[in-house]
């Protein structure tokens, strides 16, 4: 049994809920989650559209980005193209050949 115990300095006096005052918290307890979870659903519901048109907002503008850098699909009459591959008649592209010399270092005496 749960007891609670009021007092304003002078007298006293102990008051218990009992059993219905334990179901009584347990229906509000009840009834704040079904509300919580009401407000949630009801709050995801005018959210969801709003994400997905920005979205298609966001890919449609992404998308029109990306072609005009000439990264994506080709427009009509263009040859496809990977962005990520030179040609050969690049014109800034330097070719060399390059060799390894390695210094020859002291060899320390033997102790």
């Amino acid at each position: 049994m749960i007891r609670f115990f009021i007092s304003n300095g002078r007298n006293q006096s102990a008051a218990s809920g009992g059993r219905w005052g334990m179901m009584l918290g347990v229906a509000m307890a009840a009834a704040f989650g079904l509300v919580l979870v009401t407000l949630s659903i009801g709050l995801a519901l005018l959210l969801a559209p709003v994400i997905i048109v920005a979205g298609l907002i966001a890919r449609a503008r992404l998308r029109r980005m990306l072609r005009e850098m000439g990264i994506g699909q080709p427009r009509e009459g263009d040859a496809p193209r990977n962005p990520f591959q030179r040609s050969t008649g690049d014109g800034d592209v330097i070719e060399g050949e390059y060799r390894v010399v390695e210094e020859e270092k002291p060899r320390r005496p033997a102790p």
